[in-house]
């Protein structure tokens, strides 16, 4: 497997296995509503859009795509706040460390930008995933945030 930069023409590949893991998992756990903004949030448009200013990588395997994350800076340039976006992993795939691989490639590339920690806002579905990661929830609150996921974070 491989871990690249996501390229303009990788996209819709990158959002329809997106898509496909919030209409097919996520959904169980959030209203209609709120999966179809993070749809509209993450399509192919938006991802080209984002690629610009945002650390987008694609997991690889034989040619195809099995796997997505970002890296984005929600602080400024002078205090940056690092987080961890949409990893996803085809859902046949799961459980086979893409998932891991991908959070690995993203914290490498957050020590590469100075960065002392990660941060990220986990689906309910995802906090025993990043806990075993070595994540714990930020202030040592297990609280969900506004959208139903929670803040978790970790040195790096």
């Amino acid at each position: 497997m491989n871990i690249n930069k996501l390229d303009n023409h990788q996209a819709e590949e990158a959002a329809a296995l997106i898509k496909r893991n919030l209409m097919e998992i996520s959904s169980q756990y959030y209203s209609p509503e709120y999966i179809a903004s993070i749809i509209n949030h993450l399509s192919a448009e938006k991802l080209r859009e984002r690629a610009d200013r945002e650390h987008i990588f694609v997991a690889m395997e034989e040619g195809k795509i099995v796997g997505t994350g970002s890296l984005a800076n929600f602080g400024s340039e002078e205090e940056p706040s690092y987080y961890g976006t949409a990893v996803f992993v085809k859902i046949e795939l799961h459980k086979r460390g893409i998932g891991k691989s991908i959070m690995q490639k993203l914290e490498e590339k957050a020590v590469e930008l100075r960065a002392d920690k990660l941060t990220v806002r986990s689906a309910i579905n995802a906090r025993i995933f990043y806990e075993k990661l070595g994540y714990s929830y930020k202030d040592g609150l297990e609280v969900e945030d506004d959208r139903g996921n929670f803040i978790m974070e970790k040195a790096i």
